[in-house]
C-alpha cells in the first residue's frame, strides 16, 4: 500500500502555532484546513518538522499540497504560504516528501518495506553523563548552560539524583545565554534552567531545587540581556520578512511588519532634518558618512529621528528628480551599502531613520519614438523577484502632461498642483499603487527605514498618501503641503484660518496615517519676530495662530528646511531671532523638527541652547497635545504658560516679562529676547530662623512700587533724589550659615555657582543687587539716631 509522509522546514512559526500540510487528495485534507496532516518536532530537530506516513487508499495522478501555519490546536487564522501549489505524481510505496516553507522545490525520496518516515526523535530521560573521551562539539543544536552541577531530573520532577563534583560546584552562578548561540528560537534546557540549594543541615533540598533559575539571576543583568535579545530577535524578522516580501500575501505581510516596525509615540519624537541643500556635495560623495559620525551630538540633543535625504538615483543631484527609485548606489549622497550602515548605527543608537518620499513626480530614463522621456527602469538587479515593479511607460504619467503620449487613464485631480521639471505619476493607476508600495515595503525591511516625508503633496490628493501608509505601515508620516498664506495691502494677515485649514483638510484627507509640516506656525512665527509683532501669536479665540492651535497632534513645527533656508533662502526665518523661534517651538505643543544647519553647523553655542531647550522640554513633560494659555501678546511681548496644570512659562521679545512667582516657578533656560521658567518638583526650602535676633535698623518708609497687569507696559522705575533706583519689592536676601553663601529670592549662591552663570544671568544678578548694596551704604554713612 501506498504512503505519503512529510518533512517540512520552517522556522516562521510562533510560540503555541504548529506545521500543518493540506492538499489535494482526501487523505491530506482535500483543501479543508480542520483536516490538514499536522507535523511535529523537538528542540533538536527544530526547524525539520515531520508528519506520520498517511495510507493513500485511492488517490492517482498528481497531488498537489501546500504548507500553512496554525495553532496547535487548530485555533486562530491559518497562515498560508506563498507562490503556486506543489504537485507530486500519486506515490506506488513508502514516499517522503521534503520542502522548504515558501519554496515551491519539493523532493520525493521512496523508502523500502521497511523504511520509515522520519519523525521527531522521542524525548529521552536525562542521564547522568558517564566519562568519556572528549568529542568535537556539535554546533548545530544549542549549548548546553552550564550551572556549574549536573545531577538527573526525571521527566515529573519528582526526585533529584546522584550528583557529581559537589565540593568543586558553585552553586549560586548566575545561568546566562551563551555568547555563540544559534539564531535560531531559544529554549531553555530543563536542567540547565535550575540550581542546586541545601539546607541548614546540608542535606539537598528537593523542593528549592526544582524553583527556576530566574529567581536567582540578576534584574538589571537579565533585562540588558532581553533588550539586547529582542533586538537581536527584530532584526532577525526584519531580515527574515525581506526575504519572503515578494512571496507572502501583502495582508500577512502587513501584519508581521507591525510587528517589527513598531509606531512611534508622538509626544516623544524630536525630528532632525539630516542635510541641506548643498549635502550631496559634501564628504566625496559619502554623506551618509558624515551623518554616521555625529551620533554623540544626536543623543546630547534627544534626537529621536532622523529626516535623510531622497535615497534614489536622480536626475538633480539634491535627490528632488528620482528616476529609477531601487538604484540607491546612483544617489549622490552615497551608495546602498552606506545608507545601510548608517540606518544599522542609527537604530544601534535608539533613532528611527525617515525617508524623503518623492513620488509626486518621476523621470524617465529613456525616450519614446517621439523622444519625450516617458519610459522608467525599476533600478534593481540584484533581486529577481523586483524585476520589472516600477517599469513603467507613459502610461503611468496623468493625461494633459507635456511628458504624456495620451495612454495614460486619468487627468490630474482638481486641486493637484503641477510641477513642470518632470512627469506627473498618475496615483489613480493601480499598477502605479501597487508599485510605489512594493518600494516602500522594501525601503523598510531591506534597507531598514522606519517612517516617511512625503515631498510636495499639494501635486497629488491626500487620499494616495493615506493608501502608501496603509500599505506600509510606516513608524509615522509627515507630509510636505507648502501653500500661500493670506496677504493684504499691510502685509501678512493676522487671520490665517484658511491656509492651516488647508492643513486640517489635508491630514484628515489621509484619514490622519500623516501629520503635515506646520508651516503656518512658522509663517506667523517670523513675521512676528522679525517686526516685533507678537500680537500675532495670538488668533482670535485666544489659541496660537498655526496648526498648533487647532489639531496639534498632527502639526511638525519647523523653522526652516533645505527650502526655506540654507542656500536656496526662499522664505528663510530671520537669522539674528532663530532661537526665539526655538524658544517658541520647543516649549509648544506640536512635534518639534530641528533643522540641520542650526544645530550642526552654526556653531556649539547655537547647539548647546537648543539642547537646554529639549533637555527642558523633556524634564517637564510637554505633550503634543499640552493646552496652551497665553497671558500677554503685545507689540513687544509674548508671554504664555503650557500645560494643565502648567508646567513650563514662556516669555519672548525684547521687553522685560518682570519675575515669576518663586513659589511655584524657577528659572530654565534663557537667551536673547527669550527666557523659560520650569514648574518646580519640590517646594522651596524654608528659610532657617536666626538664632538670636539682630537689631534691625528701619529706613522711612518708601511709596509702592508701581505694579504691572499681565499684559499691559510695565512702567520704568522712577529714581530717587540721589539719583538712584530703588530696589525691587521682589528681591529676597538672606545670609546663610555657610561662608561665602547667601539665598537671593529662594536660590542659594555661593562662589562655585556664580563661577557656572552665564555672562547675561550675572549681569542681572548684579542688576538686582546694585540698588540694594546703594541703600545699605546710604544707611552706613547716615548718622546714627
Amino acid at each position: 500500500m501506498a504512503e505519503l509522509a512529510f518533512c517540512i522546514e520552517c522556522k516562521d512559526t510562533r510560540p503555541g502555532e504548529g506545521v500543518f500540510v493540506v492538499g489535494s487528495a482526501p487523505e491530506i485534507g482535500a483543501w479543508d484546513p480542520t483536516k490538514a496532516i499536522p507535523c511535529e518536532t523537538t528542540p533538536e530537530a527544530f526547524p525539520k518538522w515531520s508528519s506520520k506516513s498517511v495510507a493513500l487508499q485511492s488517490s492517482t495522478g498528481n497531488i498537489e499540497f501546500k504548507v500553512l501555519i496554525q495553532g496547535v490546536k487548530r485555533t486562530g487564522a491559518a497562515r498560508w504560504e506563498g507562490g503556486p501549489n506543489r504537485s507530486i505524481k500519486a506515490p506506488k510505496a513508502k514516499t517522503v516528501c521534503s520542502c522548504l516553507f515558501g519554496n515551491p522545490e519539493v523532493s520525493c525520496e521512496t523508502l523500502g518495506s521497511s523504511g520509515a518516515a522520519p519523525g521527531p526523535s522521542a524525548p529521552q530521560k536525562p542521564q547522568v553523563p558517564a566519562k568519556k573521551k572528549e568529542e568535537p562539539e556539535d554546533t548545530s543544536a544549542m549549548p548546553r548552560l552550564d550551572t556549574g552541577m549536573l545531577f538527573p531530573l526525571d521527566e515529573d520532577g519528582d526526585s533529584v539524583g546522584a550528583l557529581q563534583n559537589a565540593s568543586q560546584a558553585n552553586f549560586f552562578r548566575r545561568a546566562r545565554s551563551s555568547a555563540n548561540h544559534s539564531t535560531d528560537f531559544l529554549r531553555m534546557d530543563r536542567r540547565s534552567s535550575r540550581h542546586l540549594c541545601f539546607s541548614s543541615d546540608g542535606m539537598v533540598n528537593q523542593d528549592m531545587s526544582r524553583v527556576p533559575s530566574l529567581m536567582m539571576i540578576d534584574e538589571k543583568e537579565l533585562e540588558e540581556d532581553c533588550k539586547k535579545h529582542e533586538e537581536e530577535v527584530e532584526k532577525l524578522e526584519r531580515e527574515q520578512l525581506n526575504i519572503l516580501q515578494r512571496r507572502m500575501p501583502s495582508g500577512s505581510l502587513l501584519e508581521q511588519m507591525a510587528e517589527v516596525i513598531e509606531e512611534a509615540d508622538k509626544n516623544s519624537i524630536v525630528l532632525m532634518q539630516g542635510f541641506n541643500w548643498e549635502s550631496w556635495r559634501a564628504g566625496g560623495g559619502d554623506w551618509y558618512s558624515i551623518v554616521g559620525r555625529q551620533m554623540d551630538r544626536f543623543k546630547h540633543l534627544g534626537i529621536t529621528d532622523i529626516w535623510l535625504p531622497p535615497p534614489s538615483q536622480s536626475v538633480a543631484p539634491q535627490g528632488y528628480l528620482p528616476s529609477q527609485l531601487f538604484n540607491l548606489d546612483g544617489s549622490k549622497y552615497g551608495n546602498q551599502a552606506s545608507l545601510e550602515s548608517l540606518i544599522k548605527s542609527l537604530h544601534e543608537n535608539g533613532i528611527r531613520a525617515i525617508a524623503d518620499i518623492v513620488v509626486n513626480h518621476r523621470c524617465g530614463d529613456k525616450q519614446d519614438h517621439e523622444g519625450r522621456w516617458n519610459q522608467f527602469s525599476t533600478g534593481i538587479t540584484n533581486r529577481p523577484s523586483f524585476a520589472g515593479v516600477m517599469d513603467w511607460g507613459a502610461w503611468a504619467i496623468t493625461l494633459g502632461d507635456k511628458f504624456s503620449d495620451g495612454s495614460g487613464e486619468n487627468a490630474p485631480g482638481h486641486f493637484d498642483g503641477k510641477f513642470d521639471a518632470a512627469p506627473d505619476i498618475d496615483h489613480k493607476n493601480k499598477k502605479v499603487q501597487q508599485s510605489i508600495s512594493v518600494w516602500l515595503r522594501w525601503l523598510q525591511l531591506q534597507v531598514g527605514f522606519d517612517g516617511w516625508r512625503f515631498d510636495f503633496v499639494k501635486g497629488y490628493a491626500a487620499e494616495f498618501v493615506g493608501l502608501y501608509c496603509e500599505k506600509s505601515r510606516p513608524a509615522w508620516a509627515v507630509g510636505e503641503l507648502w501653500g500661500d498664506m493670506a496677504y493684504d495691502d499691510n502685509g501678512l494677515c493676522h487671520n490665517q484660518d484658511g491656509h492651516r485649514q488647508d492643513l486640517v483638510n489635508w491630514i484628515n484627507a489621509t484619514k490622519k496615517k500623516s501629520t503635515a509640516f506646520d508651516f503656518t506656525t512658522k509663517g506667523v512665527l517670523q513675521e512676528a519676530v522679525r517686526n516685533c509683532q507678537y500680537w500675532r501669536l495670538r488668533d482670535s479665540n485666544g489659541k496660537p495662530p498655526g496648526l498648533i492651535g487647532w489639531l496639534p497632534k498632527y502639526a511638525v513645527t519647523f523653522i526652516d528646511n533645505h527650502d526655506t533656508g540654507s542656500t536656496q533662502r526662499h522664505w528663510p526665518f530671520p537669522d539674528d531671532k532663530v532661537m526665539v523661534g526655538y524658544a517658541y517651538i520647543l516649549t509648544h505643543p506640536g512635534i518639534p523638527s530641528i533643522f540641520w544647519d542650526h544645530a550642526m553647523d552654526w556653531g556649539e553655542h547655537v547647539r548647546n541652547q537648543i539642547a537646554s531647550l529639549l533637555q527642558m522640554r523633556r524634564e517637564t513633560g510637554v505633550k503634543v497635545d499640552s493646552p496652551v494659555k497665553i497671558l500677554c501678546a503685545d507689540n513687544d511681548l509674548y508671554i504664555a504658560e503650557i500645560g494643565e496644570p502648567a508646567c513650563l512659562r514662556v516669555a519672548l521679545g525684547p521687553r522685560d516679562a518682570g519675575g515669576a512667582d518663586g513659589s511655584y516657578w524657577s528659572n530654565g533656560p534663557a537667551g536673547n529676547c527669550y527666557k523659560v521658567w520650569v514648574h518646580r518638583t519640590q517646594p522651596p526650602k524654608p528659610k532657617e530662623a536666626p538664632p538670636t535676633p539682630a537689631p534691625v535698623v528701619t529706613p522711612a518708609p518708601a511709596a509702592p512700587a508701581p505694579v504691572a497687569k499681565e499684559g499691559s507696559k510695565l512702567e520704568k522705575e522712577k529714581p530717587e533724589a540721589n539719583g538712584k533706583k530703588k530696589a525691587k519689592a521682589s528681591l529676597k536676601f538672606e545670609a546663610k550659615s555657610s561662608p561665602n553663601v547667601v539665598e537671593i529670592d529662594g536660590e542659594e549662591l555661593s562662589d562655585e555657582t556664580l563661577k557656572s552663570m552665564k555672562k547675561e544671568d550675572l549681569e542681572k544678578l548684579i542688576g538686582k543687587l546694585e540698588p540694594l548694596l546703594e541703600a545699605a551704604k546710604a544707611l552706613q554713612k547716615a548718622p546714627k539716631k
